[in-house]
């Protein structure tokens, strides 16, 4: 039981939770979509990464499914970066690395969140008892609160593997300087998302994964738990961006373009015909030249 003097933190107040849960994921499934309809339809070149970022938009369900975001999104950027760099280069294999290493991550720590106790009805169902608990599941607070602090903090150390492996790319190739804005802008939003896991990690750590001073993870949890949706948002931005803005870049260019035309012309040099009789240059205007903006 939470005490009832205990002032309320901002984001456990039910209006706060709500619209910032709600402007993130309908930015993240903008971005996201918007990413998707370029590479299907647009450049019709869709990859491993499109199909994984599939995934992260669909699996979006509590905690289990949160293990799986978190997963699929650093694995679209890992097919992303394999796409980028020469093959057999360091950052190339690096990446094969980190993506293979990824892929064991997340696939143990999303199987002990879908599977947390037998039958996994009595996750939920607390008079029902169980056989076994374990993981995110585990009725030992040791091991439910060491679960949780390890997957944020190894999560957090991923995101700034992810963040920090293409930068000698993004600089060695002389980008232009129209670009670097975006690749700055980029990365800076890259470490939002890493300094919202280290905010997670700190809240976790300070109340024990939702049990300290007491076992009450719907009122102790609910900060980490609005920063989690943010965080896998933003991270789907981050993904969605590099496809999405080259595209958005161009058609704003288009709407805004100007171009500039300048004719010269000397009087009497290049007399004026129609189909009906020649004009001499007294009608050719006499400034010598004019400019036409559009």
């Amino acid at each position: 039981m939470v005490d009832l003097d205990e002032a309320i933190p901002a984001l456990n107040q039910r209006p706060a939770a709500l619209a910032i849960i709600i402007v993130f994921l309908i930015l993240a499934y903008v971005c996201g979509i918007g990413r998707l309809y370029i590479r299907f339809f647009v450049v019709r070149r869709p990859g491993w990464d499109d199909a994984l970022l599939i995934m992260v938009l669909t699996f979006y369900i509590c905690n289990a499914a949160y293990c799986m975001a978190t997963t699929f999104i650093k694995l679209a950027l890992f097919c992303q970066y394999l796409t980028m760099f020469d093959h057999g280069s360091l950052s190339y294999r690096i990446s094969m690395v980190m993506l293979i290493f990824t892929a064991m991550w997340g696939t143990a720590y999303s199987v002990i969140a879908w599977f947390p106790c037998n039958p996994v009805s009595a996750q939920w169902e607390l008079t029902k008892p169980a056989t076994g608990r374990w993981g995110f599941g585990s009725d030992d607070l040791g091991v439910y609160k060491r679960t949780y602090i390890s997957h944020v903090a190894t999560n957090m150390v991923l995101d700034m593997v992810v963040c920090g492996l293409p930068l000698p790319f993004a600089w060695g190739n002389g980008i232009r300087k129209r670009s670097v804005y975006g690749v700055v802008s980029l990365f800076i939003l890259g470490d939002i998302v890493v300094a919202i896991g280290v905010s997670r990690l700190v809240s976790i750590q300070n109340t024990e994964a939702g049990t300290y001073p007491r076992v009450d993870p719907s009122w102790y949890a609910c900060v980490p738990a609005v920063l989690a949706t943010v965080e896998v948002n933003l991270a789907t931005v981050c993904a969605s961006i590099p496809i999405v803005w080259p595209v958005t870049q161009r058609a704003l260019s288009r709407i805004w373009v100007t171009r500039e035309v300048e004719i010269t012309s000397e009087p009497g040099d290049y007399p004026l015909t129609t189909g009906v009789k020649p004009y001499d240059s007294y009608y050719i205007p006499k400034t010598s030249a004019w400019s036409i903006t559009s």
